[in-house]
């Protein structure tokens, strides 16, 4: 019984991994727009760097997110 069930699980999660890389790199494409959109936004302000500072850590979140999709699919 307790192999069926592990089986089971084996292959939904084998199943849902490829759609969890896709995923990964949307969500990096995404993160990594909106980091660029905030960082020039921070530029543009004069007193603003935490904008700036948020979108550069989203946007480097954004790659290294795109480039594990990448990397695992």
């Amino acid at each position: 019984m307790e192999q069926k069930i592990e089986n089971a699980i084996d292959h939904a999660l084998d199943s849902a991994s490829s759609q969890l890389y896709i995923f990964s790199v949307g969500f990096g494409i995404v993160l990594a727009i909106v980091g660029i959109v905030l960082f020039f936004a921070g530029k543009r302000s004069k007193g603003k760097s935490s904008k700036t500072n948020v979108g550069l850590v989203c946007s480097l979140i954004g790659i290294m997110a795109i480039v594990s999709g990448i990397v695992q699919m």
